[in-house]
């Protein structure tokens, strides 16, 4: 097999130009680093389009297999010591929510590192999936799918826009439970399942059409002089507090 050593090839050139929104979009595909990483991608059924490395790669379905010296790898990843393998895939987003278990809904999530810690939290809790609503993020941005540590191919993404958001809140058979710094209940307390839990934006919060869709709102107390919990953060306690685990 011939290695590629340009990053003008046309493929190549493709590839690279997935850290654009843009291109991720009209492509609908997106980037993930590492043998660790692809691993999980395996174990959950994903198949890549591409499959890059610069020694040897088993074959993977139906996967393109490219060829790379060190020195285009390094030009196409986005790590400052780039991996042996990197996959490119077609995104994939689940159409409905089943309301059962426990789901993470986010408004407006607009940083990408938060969101993919989120997901890998989601993820190690055992969550059902979350939910991306109004203006959040793309998940499908290398800085999140790295935070997710391969997370990304294990957890089903929902996209909703603001009026089907508001429409789930309210209709949801268990209890919708939102974060919200003016609540006046300890989010130590037992949750009815199914349980969906909304947080909000890193820089205002929960919206308020949002906070009064919700069945419950409580607060996470602090006794330091912060003002608030990184989002992140905030749904790890809310997520292991809903599991109980």
């Amino acid at each position: 097999m011939l290695i590629v050593t340009s990053a003008q090839n046309p493929t190549i050139k493709l590839i690279r130009s997935l850290d654009d929104k843009k291109h991720r979009q009209e492509h609908g595909l997106f980037v993930a680093e590492g043998r660790q990483v692809l691993e999980r991608a395996r174990q959950e059924g994903w198949e890549p389009a591409y499959l890059l490395a610069t020694g040897h790669a088993e074959p993977w379905g139906k996967a393109a297999l490219i060829q790379l010296d060190e020195r285009v790898m390094g030009q196409v990843s986005a790590q400052k010591n780039p991996p042996d393998q990197i996959g490119v895939f077609r995104q994939r987003w689940t159409d409905s929510v089943k309301p059962e278990g426990v789901w993470v809904a986010l408004e407006d999530m607009r940083d990408p590192g938060n969101l993919g810690t989120i997901i890998r939290t989601a993820d190690a809790a055992g969550a059902s999936g979350v939910i991306l609503a109004c203006q959040s993020c793309d998940p499908w941005a290398g800085d999140c799918v790295r935070a997710t540590m391969g997370s990304i191919f294990g957890m089903p993404l929902v996209r909703l826009e603001q009026k089907a958001f508001l429409s789930l809140l309210k209709e949801w058979p268990g209890e919708s439970v939102g974060t919200h710094l003016k609540a006046t209940e300890n989010y130590r307390r037992s949750y009815a399942a199914p349980t969906l839990l909304v947080m909000g934006s890193e820089g205002r919060g929960l919206s308020d059409e949002a906070s009064a869709a919700c069945s419950r709102l409580v607060r996470i107390p602090m006794k330091g002089g912060a003002e608030s919990l990184n989002v992140a953060i905030a749904t790890g306690l809310m997520l292991f507090e809903a599991q109980k685990l």
